[in-house]
């Protein structure tokens, strides 16, 4: 009996996944002895027994075994799709990229380290060694800057972010690949289409950052290990189990993070047997691992062990909890709360899709645990009959789904580790938004069970999501957030570089060269330093993300003049004052000795 024939109004869709009817790949999938259309092989197999040897077990195979290959013009008008989509993709990003997101202080960084690798002398930041994150993509950095720079400039960081774009291009075919290996072509292009456009996303992806890039390294790991388990034949097979690794090893040589949405699902798959068999998982782990092995032996050849175990130990404790500097959940840091409000306005979508995927893989993994288990041989309740090595406990499962489901279990539960315990930044997020846009492939599909009025519902409501993160991008990308450029702009066209500038905020004191910087935290402090001009942000100094206290920047407005002011969404008011033109009659800075 169907769940349609018992119950009645729309709370009836709410009805658990095993007491719905099987009307879709999701459904058919976890319980597919409730498949109306599936063949003998599964409904007429006793309980416990394996499959046979030529049952489908992934959704591209059992597609090909049914017949319902789409035909040449849907997959030419598939593939025409895409490619538009990844163009929309890159795009979207490029669209006034200099501008509309303000100057990151991680980007200076980056592309200071990326310019020592461009200059022939490896990974350093500001002329000491870098090894807090791998090298990687510092030297695909390196690669690109055609002349090595003296100094950082905002002009030659932003010149950099077109990098990213190539990763956003790529990301968003991965996003649909992995999809199709579970759902619909259409539904897999919903799922390309919430990353194109979802705000978060586009921030990251916008700048110079490592998160696009490690993403990459990510997704086309699960791709070939989706790639991998529907494959007929035993080399094929661990071919592809050797390019996933190998591409999660690239992930975590960009950035060590990758390894908990990588390395901790390979983990959760071997103590649980879930997804892949038990050497398989091991297989891939020790991939990965000598990639990242790799690395570790040109630290040692480059004679770089001693900073590259400082910093790395750090860094790994830091993510691990046990060294709280940094992030939400460091001492006397800025409330994850409050930060989270005030940035709803411009990533409401993307704070609900997390919600609703998480939400949704969450219910996945409840309902459909005991298919994810790889079960040992043992004897089957036919005399005679062994399990073979490496079936599913359930009957007619689908391996590439499973391994989905584990991968996003094992992001979860990196995830919540990382909340709980761990190093929380605005970074982690995009560790979960961008699975979550595949978990709307799923979703999308799982739609289509359910009643009329419903699936109507939830539709709008996809939509509506839709809409909103293009309106955010519209507003985001006719709008400039980019105070940094232009306060430069106006300081080296008004201001002699030999004055001293105290600076009561973090970025400006790496893109100001020539100018004497000195740290703002008092009009006294200012005047030891000889500091003719004071900087403030008002939107860091009140996030508590500046040495500048509050009371200094209504002080700085009551005594001294004002000469430049940009405002951005992220910097808020980025002031100047002129500590010689003071307006209650205070003196002057008196001249410092020469530079």
């Amino acid at each position: 009996m169907t769940a349609g024939a018992t119950r009645t109004g729309a709370l009836s869709e709410f009805v658990s996944l095993a007491e719905q009817p099987a009307r879709d790949p999701i459904t058919r999938t976890l319980h597919p002895e409730r498949d109306p259309d599936a063949g003998p092989e599964i409904l007429e197999r006793p309980e416990g027994d394996p499959p046979p040897e030529d049952a489908p077990r992934t959704v591209r195979a059992r597609e090909r075994r049914g017949g319902t290959v789409p035909g040449v013009l849907r997959q030419v008008a598939f593939w025409l799709l895409l490619v538009l989509l990844a163009g929309a993709t890159v795009a979207l990003r490029a669209w006034h990229q200099a501008s509309a997101y303000e100057l990151f202080m991680d980007e200076i960084q980056y592309a200071d380290v990326g310019n020592s690798f461009a200059a022939g002398v490896g990974p350093q930041l500001f002329d000491e060694p870098f090894f807090l994150h791998p090298p990687l993509l510092f030297a695909l950095f390196g690669w690109f800057i055609g002349e090595p720079v003296p100094h950082m400039t905002v002009d030659f960081v932003l010149g950099l972010r077109p990098i990213e774009l190539m990763f956003a291009g790529v990301n968003v075919v991965l996003v649909v690949g992995i999809a199709r290996r579970v759902v619909g072509p259409w539904a897999s292009l919903v799922a390309g289409l919430v990353y194109a456009l979802d705000p978060f996303v586009v921030r990251f992806d916008s700048r110079l950052m490592l998160e696009a890039p490690m993403m990459f390294g990510i997704l086309a790991g699960v791709l070939a290990l989706l790639v991998a388990v529907d494959r007929a034949t035993r080399p094929a097979r661990w071919t592809w189990l050797v390019v996933g690794g190998l591409f999660w090893g690239l992930a975590i040589t960009t950035k060590s993070t990758a390894a908990l949405i990588t390395a901790f699902p390979l983990v959760l798959m071997f103590v649980m047997s879930w997804g892949l068999r038990r050497k398989e998982a091991v297989g891939v782990l020790a991939v990965q691992a000598s990639v990242y092995t790799t690395y570790i032996g040109w630290v040692v050849a480059t004679g770089n062990v001693a900073p590259w175990f400082d910093q790395t130990i750090a860094g790994t404790l830091r993510a691990i909890g046990v060294i709280k500097q940094t992030g939400f959940n460091a001492p006397h840091a800025s409330s994850f709360t409050d930060r989270l409000l005030a940035q709803g306005v411009w990533f409401f979508p993307s704070y609900l899709l997390i919600g609703v995927a998480v939400t949704y893989s969450t219910y996945l993994l409840l309902m459909g645990w005991r298919s994810l288990r790889v079960g040992r041989p043992k004897k089957s309740s036919r005399p005679g009959k062994r399990r073979r090595q490496g079936t599913h406990a359930r009957r007619g499962e689908c391996d590439d789904l499973g391994l989905l489901t584990c991968w996003l279990a094992g992001v979860l539960g990196a995830i919540v580790y990382t909340f709980g315990l761990g190093e929380v930044e605005e970074q982690t997020f995009y560790l979960l938004a961008v699975p979550s846009t595949i978990v709307v492939a799923l979703l999308v599909t799982q739609m289509a069970s359910w009643r009329a009025l419903l699936r109507t519902v939830a539709t709008v409501l996809v939509v509506a999501v839709l809409a909103a993160s293009a309106v955010i991008w519209t507003t985001l990308r006719t709008a400039r957030d980019d105070t940094y450029h232009q306060l430069v702009e106006y300081m080296y066209a008004n201001i002699d570089v030999q004055n001293e500038v105290a600076v009561g905020e973090h970025t400006a004191q790496f893109v100001l060269p020539g100018y004497g910087i000195h740290e703002l935290t008092s009009v006294d402090s200012a005047r030891q330093t000889f500091s003719r001009y004071a900087l403030v942000s008002t939107e860091l100094t009140e996030q508590g993300l500046a040495p500048a206290p509050p009371e200094l920047v209504d002080e700085l407005a009551r005594r001294y003049t004002l000469v430049f002011t940009a405002h951005g969404r992220t910097a808020g008011d980025l002031r100047l004052y002129d500590l010689n033109q003071p307006l209650d009659g205070t003196p002057p800075v008196a001249p410092g000795p020469p530079r």
